[in-house]
C-alpha cells in the first residue's frame, strides 16, 4: 500500500504505520502548494491512497474519477500526538479502501 500523506499533517506521522506501508509526505515528494485537483492528478499515478485533514476536499473535487483514494482524518487536532492515535484505524482502513472512495477515520474508541 502507498500513501500521500498531505501537506496539513505532520511528516513525522510517516514513522508511525507499519512497515509494509509505503509512506511519504507531499513536502518530501515537492508537491507542496499544488491545488487539490492537480495533487490528485500527480498522486494517482505512484499512490494508493492520499491521507488528508481537510475534510472539504471530497466536496470540492471529484474523487471518484481519481485512481486513488482519500482518508480524511477526524482528530481534536493537528498535532501528531493526536494523529498518532488515529494510524491503528487508518490502517485497517488502508486494508479495504478502494479508489474513488473518501473515508473519514476517528480515533478508535
Amino acid at each position: 500500500m502507498r500513501v500521500l500523506l498531505d501537506e496539513d499533517i505532520p511528516v513525522g506521522l510517516r514513522l508511525y504505520f507499519r512497515s509494509e506501508v509505503e509512506v511519504e509526505t507531499v513536502e518530501y515528494r515537492g508537491w507542496k502548494g499544488l491545488k487539490n485537483g492537480e495533487l490528485l492528478r500527480v498522486a494517482q499515478r505512484h499512490f494508493d491512497v492520499l491521507v488528508t485533514m481537510d475534510d472539504n476536499l471530497p466536496y470540492q473535487q471529484p474523487v471518484r474519477q481519481f485512481d486513488l483514494a482519500v482518508a480524511v482524518l477526524r482528530t481534536s487536532s493537528e498535532a501528531l500526538d493526536d494523529l498518532i492515535q488515529v494510524v491503528p484505524e487508518l490502517e485497517r482502513v488502508l486494508s479495504r479502501i478502494r479508489p474513488g472512495q473518501v473515508v473519514r477515520v476517528f480515533p478508535a474508541g
